[in-house]
């Protein structure tokens, strides 16, 4: 599950899938492997394809979220699981929020460094802040999600 995400949603799937282990999760889903093989080939061109209750299925059971990475990528997004954070304590909770600000910081750091020289952006420079961005936004989005189970 650590490696790259595919850009191609097709492609996930079938990553997915042989990564898993065709037979194992055919068997979990209820298929022959050979009707799973066939979804999961990215060179077939007949309707031999994934439903979408098919990859929401694949994605279940594996728990490997390229799928909906390569989804979301595919539309321009991106994709973040919140965190089981139902047992954090109040003070855990601060510290989270003191996390945010220095994701924040970092992300601000990285666009103020890149800037600095010449007012361009290398696309080196571009991924440091890309990825600065996202961590910031995932700090964020776990601190409301925690928020939201303490909400009444």
């Amino acid at each position: 599950m650590g490696n790259s995400i595919p850009k191609d949603v097709q492609d996930a799937f079938y990553r997915v899938v042989h990564d898993f282990g065709v037979e194992k999760l055919a068997g979990m889903m209820g298929m022959s492997a050979g009707v799973l093989y066939n979804k999961a080939n990215t060179n077939d061109t007949s309707h031999h394809k994934p439903t979408l209750a098919d990859s929401v299925i694949v994605t279940n059971l594996t728990r490997d979220f390229r799928i909906l990475q390569a989804f979301a990528h595919s539309s321009g997004g991106v994709f973040h699981q919140f965190p089981d954070l139902s047992d954090i304590s109040t003070d855990a909770l601060l510290i989270h929020i003191i996390r945010i600000e220095k994701e924040g910081g970092d992300f601000y750091r990285e666009l103020h460094g890149a800037l600095r020289e010449d007012d361009t952006i290398s696309k080196t420079e571009f991924a440091s802040i890309e990825r600065e961005a996202h961590e910031w936004i995932s700090a964020i989005l776990e601190g409301l999600a925690r928020l939201k189970e303490m909400a009444k």
